[in-house]
């Protein structure tokens, strides 16, 4: 499983290239599924390469960390409120790449978000959970429908 948590954490003492590639070495070669190149151009990492964590932007951060993720050649991604600790401009900046990248790999992606417009824009089912319990599973029509009728209040924007 490949996994990408609020915020980078990304290894400070390695530049993009070595945090990219230490998701790739933890895969035997006949394992790996996830292409460099396909992975580096599908997130725009080719001019970042040679940069350590510490002069990147946040939202350059995520790109990194979910392309370490991706070397790693999981079977499914999850992604923890990846968009969490970023401003407006970074997350819509990284929700472009997310719905590249949901296109083009054939791979099971689990996202969580409180942020309704996350969803919309990437999913195509939503499992609802309240007090860690399932509270129903929606298909996008659905879920739009049941946003609708939400008091404002109960929808979790930040």
């Amino acid at each position: 499983m490949g996994y990408v948590f609020q915020e980078g954490r990304l290894f400070p003492h390695l530049s993009v290239r070595g945090n990219l590639a230490y998701g790739q070495r933890l895969v035997p070669r006949e394992d790996q599924w996830a292409s460099w190149d396909q992975v580096v151009e599908l997130l725009g990492l080719e001019s970042l390469l040679e940069r350590r964590p510490a002069k990147l932007s946040g939202g350059e951060k995520q790109r990194v960390a979910i392309g370490r993720a991706l070397l790693a050649s999981p079977r499914l991604l999850l992604f923890d409120e990846p968009l969490a600790s970023l401003d407006a401009q970074r997350k819509d900046e990284v929700l472009g790449y997310l719905s590249s990248l949901t296109q083009h790999l054939a791979i099971p992606v689990i996202y969580v978000s409180h942020q309704p417009g996350e969803i919309l824009r990437l999913a195509d089912k939503v499992v609802r959970v309240e007090g860690g319990r399932v509270r129903g599973v929606d298909d996008m029509e659905d879920f739009r429908r049941l946003l609708d009728s939400w008091p404002k209040e109960r929808l979790w924007l930040s």
